[in-house]
Parts: structure tokens; C-alpha cells; sequence
């Protein structure tokens, strides 16, 4: 009785399976038969034509050709495949994925390997396809009915996984990459088959290859109003999958539009390809076309508001560029207006902030760890060169001449302009959309890469991608005059001592993690001001949480509950930039798990230790000494710690109890890092590194740090040009020695700053940056939370009242500058 039953049972289990598969072919079926129907429906006698024209172009010129990754060659996929149409390298895991019913399981990590599974099969089958387009294989090889049957074998599995969860990358990427291409391979043979002719097959092989192709416009599923019509302008905006480089960059949406011979797709791509040329903002989220991309502050956001400034920003407009230049000389050819021109044109200026020397800046994208140590052009190279040679008609002559400029720079490594205003290209600046304050110049660079609930983290992917992306926008703060001082010693450093990070230690304790959207502060709290001179203050409250448990997030990862040791801990942070002095204060930092093992320390820097390392006491230089050594002397006075061709640090004693330094010599583990490194031969195997600290101990309560940074050349001053004002929970406050620079943060609950014969208050949390130049006050002023409600910040000045108008709209955030006499 139990045997028949459990017969019973795994007959009507398989049954159910079988018939979930066919439920889910029906339906990529379904919407294959009705868009293609919906772009026979509409006729254009010039735009079929140029659809002709674009379909044998597409069949000479692969789409995102780079994608075709095997090691076989034609010759040999064409000997792997057996009768049936299966690759006997894959057979063994195809037959696991069934013993275990693996094809048809929930969404799972199970099904990430499926895909991976899949694209294999179908980058051997676009392998042959391509052998043939280049007249590297006969017809009755490239197309004999064992390829045929293949192309059907491995169609019908991925067009039977289960629609439960997002099937991304190869479901709406690489496979429908894949069935265009071998699709453009065999034009001749596939436009036969549209009219029947050929045998019954090859017809059934280009509905498949149909089906699959138009997954780059359906997977992943939304779950809403969308997937209903997939050919609507609603169905590339507000969703991650859906917009920035995910929409343009890695789908294969026009081939597939061409394939089905659809104007209607076609129109709706060329819409969203100049209206997704656009900037987004905190403010302007939801009014946005896209809600990642360009930023108005000049960066960019990725898969969510994460400053992914390398990836999905520059993915998303090359790609609505790349695809516009294709649609050039057809009906669909459009001009850029002058909101697209603006948008590329702030990007392409802010960018530059965000690389130097032949290096972007670290901390910035998911590829952080892979170890390179040589030069390269920016990112965004490739892009401005396709704007210079295919849309500059579309700017100013003024712009045109910047565009050449910058390009004739971009391809030195060397983006100075120095011929603009400072804040353009040099100088400081406010990323208010980013949390990112950035000073460059000819001789160093300053990132502070600052935390808000209004920013997400960088994200981290296990075994795709970066795994230690835990503190990137904690506040770190690097130092560079080469631009390679960090990218050198990453695969050894210890990342709970990243620099200008407080943190709790315990880089042992950490469990990689993939986590779509990082980690951020739970406070609506950091904000920058400059008038993009040489000076400028920050500020922030910082207490960590995962971004991920932000409401509305789609793609979480598995880090939640994950590495206890990053949270409940909290402090408040604010630098000052005073010409080339850069001080950091610190207050109320505080353990709120004191009984958990790790003490709690602020990372003044973690470098590399290239030059000699000096220590500064009394006026005295000698040599660093072996081993930990103290920052503060047996008599309480600081000492500097110099390296030689690079920067000088110091503590300020009065703020800070325990503060060391050390040089050591780590060992590495690129691999574990990043995947990617897996494939390198020249790894270092160890790292030499500088690091130097603020011990605050295990159970901080209200402690606090101070401590500076000299940027200039050669040794500091002996004394401090400067004095701090405050250092508290309330008011963080720097004064310049000769009284003409003030630098202000003013956190919740503040009753102003009052101090010898200085007094200023302000009606909102913001920062205020003084200068006194020519017998006039210049006064920068930032809102602190981005109160798109707040209109103006009133401040009362030494008895005066100055009242300051804040940005709006897009610009709310950005710093605002006056003069008063």
C-alpha cells in the first residue's frame, strides 16, 4: 500500500512538473506569437525598408559580439554534439539538474546555475552559427538537424524554468544575445523558414529562437502592469531591472525588435533611448525618467543610489547613444535636444572628479579588488569619443571646444583643464546626490565618500564580483598623488580598518556576502560645502545598516543577518579641507554592543608604504620605529608621521586619547577579493601597508577624535594654522588662525556656535563654510537633509541676519554661495 501510494505521489509530482513546464513554454510562446503579430499590424513603407537595411547589417555585424565566450572552438562544439542535439561536456550537469527535478525548482540558487548551465549550451551553438557566418563551416554542418535539435533541446528547458523569482542575466541577457546572433547567422535560411519554405525543423528552430530572443524585452518578470504590454514606455522606468544600463546596455532590444520586424518596437526604443539621456535626483525620483543614471550633481547611480559611477551610468547613455548612431539615417534618427546635451555634458565634467592620474578611484564599482597596477583612460572614454565624432553638432561652440579639449586630455591620462573655473573640473566639490566630497588638484586628490539613508551602499557579489564592498561609503577617505596608493595594497588590507572609517574590528569575523544594494547610515544626515575653491567642510551622522532592508528593495541578496559586527556602533563626523591642511573631528562615538569582541577605531589612513617613514617630534625628524608606536608622546603632545613623497599625519591630543601607527608587511588574497583575479599571473603575494589609527577601545560612550592631514609638499608647519572651535554632538567647528576661514557643522538640536568673538546660528541643520576675501564674507551653505519643503537657511552672522536661498528642485542639496560685505 505504501509503495502504491508513493508511485501515486511521484507520478502526480511529475505530472504537476511536466505541466508547470509546458504552462511556462505556453507562455513565452504566447507573447512571442502576439508581438509579432502586433509588429506585422503597423505598416511604414520607409521604416520597413530601413528595417530591412538594419536586419542584414546586423546579420555582418554581430550585436555585443563580446559575449560569444567559449573555449571550443566551431569545430570542436560541432563534434561535442551528439544526434539528440546535446553537448556530451554538458550532459553529466544536465543530468543532475534532473535527477533532482532542477530545471523546474523555485527561484534559487539552484536556477543561477542553470543559467550559467544554459548560456554554455547556447554560446557552442552561436560559436558554429558564427563559424558559418564566416564562411568557416558549411551549411550542412552549421545547420545539420543535430544543431537544429540542440537549439530546440536547450530552448525548451530555459523556456520551461519556472517565472517565480527574476530570472536574470542569462534568461534576459546572454540567451536572447545568443538567438539573435545565431538568428543574424543564418538570415538567408531563417527569412526562408518565415515564408515555409525549409524543412519543418529549421521553421520550428526559428519560432524558438524567436520566443527566446524576446526575453531581452520580458525577463525578469515584473509582477505588474507591465508585463502586460512589454512594448510601453512604463516598462522601462521606475525598476531596476528595467532602466540605466540593465534596460540598454546588456539587453539585446534591437536586434530582437528587427527580428520580429516591429515598428512599434522600435518607435518605443528610440523614445527611451533619448529620454533615458537624463539626470535623477533624491527630488526628483519619482518625476525622473530613469531613477538611475546620470545624477544632477554630476556623478551617477547604479542599481539603486548606489555612486556606481563606472558601471550602469556609462552602460545605460552609451548604449541609448550606440543605439541612436545605428537609427542614424532612418526614420527613427533623432537629435539630441538640449536637456540630453546637458546631462552628458555635467557627467562628463563631474566624472573626471572620480579618476586621476590613469586611475579611477577605488571603492566606486564591484571591480574594486581585481588587481591591476598599470595605467588606463577613463571610463567614460569610449562614450565622449562617440559623442565627439557622431553628436557634436548637438552642443555649443563654447562645448564643442571642451569636448575636444577633454578628449585630447582623456587619451594623455591626465584631465586637468585647467583653463575652467574651479569647481568644473578642479578644486573641491559637493556630490550632494552621492555623499561625496572630492578636492583635486595637480598635486593630490581627497575623496570622502560619506554616508546617509539617502544613498545606498556599493554593492557586493559572491564570485561574480567584489566580496568585501562592507565600508565604502562609511566615510572613507583616501589620499592620493599617483592614484594608485590603495589599488597596489587592497588584496592584503584590512577592510574594517578602511580608512576614515570608524568601525569595529574583526576583519576575521567577516562572512562575504552578495548584497545588492551595500550599506549606508540610518540618519537623513551628510552634507559638503564649497564654493569649489581650495576649501571645504563636511558632515555626517553615522550609524551603519544594510541598504538592502530599505523599503521597495527588490534584489536583497542573502546579507541579511550577516556579520553582526558592522552595526551598533555610532558617531558623529566632520572634515574640514583648509587649503592643504584636511582636519577630521570626531564626537560621540559609541559602542552600543560594548560586550561584543572587537574594540571600536577610526583608520586615519591604510596606504601603501612606498617612501621612508619619518617621525616629527619636537622639530626633530627620525626614522619610524619597528612595530606600533604611539602618535602621542609619554608627555601627551602629538608627534607627525611623515612618508616620503606622500602625506604627513598628526592627532589632535585634546580630542583623542590612544592613537598608533604602524608599517606591515601583509599577506594577500586577491582571489578571495574578487573571482576575477583567478585569472591573473602577476598577484602580489604580499602587500607593504601604513596604517594609522584612533583606538576608542571596547566600550566607547560619547568619545571623540581629532587628527590632520598635511597634503602639501614638504614637511607642515610646526605649528597648526588653525584651531578647533567645538567638537561635539551639536556643533563641529574650525577656525583658520588669522580669522579669515570658518568652517561649520551644525547637527539637530544645535543652539548655534559662540566662542571668543565669533557667534553664528543657523534655522536649519546645514554646514557653513566663511571666507573672508577683499573685505567681503563669502558664505557657502549646504542643507544638511535635502528639505525639498526648505526654501531658505537663515543664519545670524556676529548679530547679523543673512538669509541664504537653498537649491531647489533637481539642485536641492547643492551648496549655496553669496557675498556680503
Amino acid at each position: 500500500m505504501k509503495k502504491e501510494l508513493l508511485c501515486i505521489m511521484l507520478i502526480t509530482c511529475t505530472g504537476f512538473l511536466l505541466h508547470a513546464q509546458e504552462a511556462e513554454r505556453k507562455y513565452a510562446f504566447d507573447n512571442y506569437q502576439r508581438y509579432y503579430q502586433d509588429g506585422q499590424r503597423v505598416h511604414d513603407p520607409e521604416k520597413e525598408k530601413a528595417l530591412e537595411s538594419l536586419r542584414h547589417s546586423l546579420a555582418e555585424h554581430p550585436y555585443r559580439y563580446h559575449s560569444l565566450k567559449t573555449s571550443y572552438s566551431a569545430k570542436e562544439c560541432l563534434e561535442q554534439l551528439t544526434d539528440n542535439g546535446i553537448f556530451t561536456p554538458l550532459q553529466t550537469q544536465e543530468d543532475e539538474f534532473r535527477k533532482d527535478n532542477g530545471f523546474q525548482k523555485p527561484y534559487s540558487t539552484v536556477q543561477g546555475e542553470i543559467g550559467l548551465f544554459l548560456t554554455d549550451a547556447f554560446n557552442c551553438i552561436w560559436k558554429i552559427a558564427d563559424a558559418y557566418r564566416k564562411k568557416e563551416l558549411p551549411l550542412e554542418k552549421a545547420l545539420s538537424d543535430k544543431v537544429l535539435k540542440a537549439i530546440l533541446h536547450y530552448g525548451n528547458i530555459e523556456l520551461g524554468r519556472p517565472n517565480d523569482g527574476p530570472r536574470f542575466h542569462a534568461s534576459c541577457f546572454a540567451i536572447p544575445t545568443a538567438a539573435v546572433n545565431i538568428y543574424y547567422a543564418y538570415l538567408a535560411q531563417m527569412e526562408g523558414a518565415e515564408i515555409g519554405q525549409g524543412r519543418a525543423l529549421l521553421r520550428e528552430v526559428c519560432d524558438m529562437l524567436k520566443a527566446l530572443g524576446l526575453q531581452a524585452w520580458t525577463q525578469p518578470l515584473r509582477h505588474d502592469e507591465t508585463d502586460e504590454n512589454v512594448v510601453s514606455i512604463s516598462r522601462f522606468r521606475n525598476h531596476v531591472w528595467w532602466v540605466g544600463g540593465n534596460a540598454l546596455a546588456y539587453r539585446s532590444l534591437l536586434p530582437v525588435a528587427a527580428m520580429y520586424r516591429s515598428i512599434p518596437m522600435i518607435d518605443l526604443l528610440a523614445e527611451v533611448c533619448q529620454r533615458g539621456i537624463s539626470m535623477t535626483s533624491q527630488n526628483t525620483y519619482s518625476e525622473a525618467f530613469w531613477t538611475e543614471g546620470f545624477t544632477a550633481d554630476g556623478a551617477g547611480w547604479g542599481h539603486g543610489k548606489q555612486c556606481l559611477i563606472w558601471g550602469y551610468p556609462i552602460d545605460g547613455t552609451s548604449n541609448a547613444l550606440s543605439i541612436l548612431n545605428l537609427l542614424k539615417g532612418t526614420p527613427w534618427s533623432k537629435a539630441l535636444n538640449r536637456d540630453n546635451a546637458e546631462a552628458i555634458l555635467n557627467f562628463l565634467r563631474g566624472g573626471s572628479w572620480y579618476y586621476y592620474k590613469g586611475y579611477r578611484l577605488p571603492c566606486l564599482d564591484r571591480g574594486s579588488y581585481v588587481y591591476n597596477p598599470m595605467e588606463q583612460s577613463i571610463p567614460y572614454a569610449k562614450m565622449l569619443d562617440n559623442i565627439v565624432t557622431n553628436w557634436i553638432d548637438s552642443f555649443t561652440p563654447e562645448e564643442q571646444k571642451e569636448l575636444q579639449q577633454l578628449q585630447v586630455e582623456v587619451k594623455k591620462n591626465r584631465i586637468n583643464m585647467n583653463n575652467y573655473v574651479l569647481g568644473v573640473y578642479n578644486g573641491t566639490r559637493w556630490f550632494f546626490n552621492n555623499d561625496d566630497l572630492i578636492k583635486k588638484t595637480s598635486d593630490y586628490h581627497i575623496t570622502v565618500n560619506m554616508a546617509s539613508v539617502r544613498c545606498d551602499g556599493l554593492e557586493s557579489a559572491v564570485n561574480m564580483a567584489d566580496e568585501y564592498n562592507f565600508y565604502p561609503t562609511d566615510g572613507l577617505t583616501l589620499f592620493q598623488r599617483t592614484g594608485d596608493e590603495y589599488f597596489r595594497i587592497m588584496g592584503g588590507w584590512d577592510v574594517t580598518a578602511s580608512p576614515g572609517v570608524t568601525a569595529r574590528e574583526g576583519m576575521n569575523k567577516l562572512t562575504p556576502v552578495t548584497n545588492w544594494r551595500g550599506y549606508c547610515s540610518k540618519y537623513n544626515y551628510a552634507v559638503g560645502t564649497t564654493d569649489g575653491g581650495e576649501n571645504a567642510v563636511t558632515g555626517y551622522i553615522f550609524e551603519k545598516m544594510n541598504a538592502s532592508d530599505k523599503k521597495d528593495v527588490n534584489d536583497r541578496g542573502n546579507s541579511k543577518g550577516l556579520n553582526t559586527l558592522l552595526y551598533d556602533f555610532k558617531a558623529y563626523k566632520a572634515n574640514f579641507i583648509l587649503g592643504d591642511y584636511f582636519v577630521a573631528l570626531g564626537a560621540g562615538v559609541t559602542n552600543a554592543k560594548p560586550a561584543m569582541e572587537g574594540g571600536i577605531r577610526t583608520t586615519i589612513d591604510q596606504t601603501a608604504h612606498i617612501g621612508a617613514v619619518t617621525v616629527i617630534e619636537k622639530g626633530k625628524e627620525k626614522p619610524l620605529q619597528e612595530g606600533r608606536q604611539s602618535l602621542i608622546t609619554f608627555e601627551g603632545q602629538p608627534v607627525w608621521v611623515m612618508q616620503e613623497g606622500k602625506f604627513a599625519y598628526r592627532v589632535l591630543p585634546e580630542f583623542t586619547r590612544k592613537a598608533f601607527v604602524l608599517t606591515e608587511t601583509c599577506p594577500t588574497n586577491w582571489i578571495k577579493r574578487n573571482r576575477g583575479n583567478a585569472k591573473k599571473g602577476d598577484l602580489p603575494q604580499t602587500v607593504d601597508i601604513l596604517r594609522l589609527w584612533v583606538d576608542h577601545g571596547q566600550a566607547p560612550v560619547n568619545d571623540t577624535y581629532g587628527y590632520v592631514v598635511y597634503t602639501g609638499k614638504g614637511r607642515p608647519a610646526d605649528t597648526l594654522p588653525f584651531q578647533v572651535l567645538r567638537n561635539d554632538t551639536l556643533v563641529q567647528a574650525v577656525r583658520s588662525v588669522d580669522g579669515k576661514l570658518v568652517g561649520v557643522v551644525f547637527y539637530p538640536g544645535n543652539k548655534g556656535l559662540e566662542v571668543d568673538n565669533l557667534s553664528l546660528s543657523a534655522s536649519s541643520p546645514c554646514v557653513v563654510l566663511i571666507q573672508k576675501e577683499k573685505g567681503k564674507y563669502k558664505l557657502s551653505v549646504t542643507d544638511a537633509c535635502m528639505n525639498s519643503a526648505l526654501k531658505e537657511i537663515t543664519l545670524v552672522f556676529n548679530g547679523r541676519t543673512v538669509i541664504v536661498s537653498m537649491e531647489q528642485g533637481m539642485l536641492s542639496g547643492k551648496p549655496s554661495v553669496i557675498e556680503i560685505p
